[in-house]
């Protein structure tokens, strides 16, 4: 045998042996559900090519439709297939074939898992009684998942066993995990590897979660805890000082953060329009020059409706937050302000955007960015309009869309609150008025965007409820006579005070940095009942939300014998904020669009 020949035998063998030693580690994940489709996300121990392979028949005997994908090195062996040609209001159940290998046992199940695809308009449509297609719809969400423990894993049985059956997606609003592992390292060693860590020792930690993401597509938009940072992400000219440097809020840390989110949660949303992939690269620098050169990169390719901020990171003796003023060749981009120290290999990123929108029959949801475009907080620029938290960009493109929307309801995803203030009162351990906290999270510290996102949102004389979180508070507010704020918080993590959310009373008026608000519902306690909260266990908490889009009603059966669903001349949204051990309702609140009429 010629040697050549030999020697690609070897490899071959060697190759099939390495790719059929790779095992699933994580997932299967659910996401990006629609009505003819479903993403499946998995993670391997190596490098391999996978299948999802789903069937009607619960033992994947017929099982004819076939997705193929890959995990990669690059991705932290994570990687996800789209099935599509899937039928309206079925359930599937599927499976994942691994380097060759089918997969046979899943943790929590006795078989293969299942889902159910979205109804079509054809699923439930009458031509008398329901001649537009409605049908019922339930939406889940959970903010502030901070879990140190497997038996806080059975919030989410009790989740998956009330639920799963009835849930079209769920969404989780911030703070799906906490960065507990990369906290174990100066903020200017937390790298891809250590966000990883995080995201694979949170399904490992809470199986029973685990197991209610095989079976229920989820939705993932982040907050402080999935990037890093709280604010400045966009605060051009800033840079860390010796005390911001070793803070774990440092701004720097957003697109670190980013690329593990996107590869165990981004991946799961629906299309972002305005997103472009994010740019890692190292540069040369001279002191005074406004020019950033990379040999390697295609800056040409930048979309500027696309492209935010530049970071020089931590490491960098240029650290701080950088504006692209031009992209002189692929090559060469200025910047300002101009550096100022020489270096040879300097560590950047070129950040993007992340707010989108998606609809659900007559719900249009829209899910904001609350991170990457924010300003530095000062209490004395509440109205200043160059104190940002969203960004002039992502304000007008929800501006657009909110007011071209032809839907009953308007769903806006904030993953921090609007009407609440968040201050730190739960850390220093004493009141910290408004006027006097360092840090605010949320849009009442931006009133030139809220107010007249608010009052647009006001003159459609339609719902438009807001999902906030951050703060480990609940609330359930009426803004406006057409717009309601429900932060329905914590899932998991432990309960702030009053006092953290700027001494709002538990139910009643509150002046919200000059807007007058209806408290109606509140979840949380004054620091003076601190120690017989904690003696009770202040898990007791824990609550999370159902959205019911109750459209349709059974009113008779037709010839075929199919149900006839009955379309409401008036829909109605059902909020109900639930305990999550006991599953009782603690709050709800009915919402009609006949109430803005």
């Amino acid at each position: 045998m010629p040697i050549r020949t030999s020697f690609f035998l070897v490899v071959s063998c060697f190759l099939f042996q390495h790719l059929s030693a790779a095992e699933l580690t994580h997932g299967p994940i659910l996401g990006r559900p629609a009505q003819d489709s479903m993403r499946v996300w998995i993670r391997s121990s190596e490098p391999a090519e996978f299948r999802v392979i789903a069937s009607r028949e619960p033992s994947l005997a017929d099982g004819s439709i076939i997705a193929e994908s890959a995990t990669g090195a690059e991705s932290d062996n994570t990687g996800y297939a789209d099935l599509t040609g899937l039928k309206p209001a079925k359930t599937y159940f599927y499976g994942i074939e691994i380097a060759g290998k089918m997969v046979t046992k899943y943790e929590g199940f006795d078989s293969f898992p299942s889902f159910t695809t979205w109804p079509s308009a054809k699923s439930h449509r009458h031509e008398d009684a329901n001649p537009t297609g409605l049908s019922n719809r339930t939406v889940g969400v959970a903010v502030c998942n901070h879990f140190t423990g497997t038996r806080q894993s059975q919030v989410f049985a009790n989740i998956r066993k009330n639920w799963s059956d009835e849930l079209d997606l769920f969404i989780h609003n911030g703070d799906y995990i906490y960065d507990r592992l990369r906290h174990r390292v100066p903020p200017e060693e937390i790298s891809f590897d250590g966000c990883r860590d995080d995201y694979r020792a949170q399904l490992e930690l809470l199986p029973d979660m685990a197991a209610f993401f095989r079976e229920t597509p989820q939705l993932f938009q982040f907050d402080d805890h999935e990037l890093g940072p709280e604010q400045g992400t966009a605060e051009i000219g800033w840079k860390p000082d010796k005390k911001t440097r070793k803070h774990k809020t440092n701004p720097l840390l957003r697109d670190i953060g980013i690329t593990p989110w996107r590869e165990y949660c981004g991946w799961a949303n629906y299309p972002m329009p305005h997103y472009q992939e994010t740019v890692y690269g190292a540069t040369q620098i001279r002191p005074d020059s406004d020019l950033l050169i990379d040999p390697d990169a295609s800056f040409r390719s930048l979309d500027p409706e696309k492209t935010t901020t530049l970071h020089m990171h931590l490491s960098s003796q240029n650290a701080g937050v950088y504006g692209i003023e031009e992209v002189i060749d692929d090559s060469t981009i200025r910047v300002t302000p101009p550096f100022e120290k020489t270096e040879e290999a300097a560590s950047y990123s070129i950040g993007t955007r992340h707010y989108h929108d998606f609809k659900m029959e007559n719900a249009h949801f829209f899910v904001l960015d609350c991170r990457g475009e924010r300003t530095i907080y000062s209490y004395d620029k509440l109205n200043d309009p160059n104190q940002r938290v969203l960004g002039a960009a992502q304000v007008e493109w929800l501006k657009k869309g909110v007011a071209e929307s032809d839907s009953d309801f308007i769903v806006i995803v904030s993953s921090v609150p609007w009407t609440i203030w968040h201050n730190a009162s739960h850390v220093a351990k004493r009141v910290i008025p408004p006027s006097e906290s360092p840090k605010e999270d949320g849009l009442i510290g931006a009133l030139t965007e809220r107010e007249p996102l608010i009052e647009l949102f006001d003159s459609l004389k339609k719902p438009i409820v807001i999902l906030s979180g951050d703060l480990h508070s609940g609330y359930g507010v009426q803004i406006s006579d057409n717009v309601w704020e429900f932060m329905i918080s914590p899932v998991g993590s432990s309960l702030h005070p009053v006092e953290s959310g700027g001494n709002p009373p538990l139910q009643g008026w509150f002046d919200s940095a000059g807007r007058k608000v209806k408290i109606k519902w509140a979840n949380a306690f004054h620091f003076r009942h601190t120690e017989a909260w904690k003696k009770q266990g202040r898990d007791q908490g824990f609550v999370y939300g159902l959205l019911h889009f109750e459209n349709t009603f059974p009113s008779g059966i037709d010839e075929a014998g199919n149900t006839i669903w009955q379309a409401y001349s008036t829909p109605l949204l059902r909020v109900e904020v639930r305990h999550t051990e006991t599953d009782e309702v603690v709050y709800a609140e009915s919402i009609s669009p006949l109430d803005a009429e």
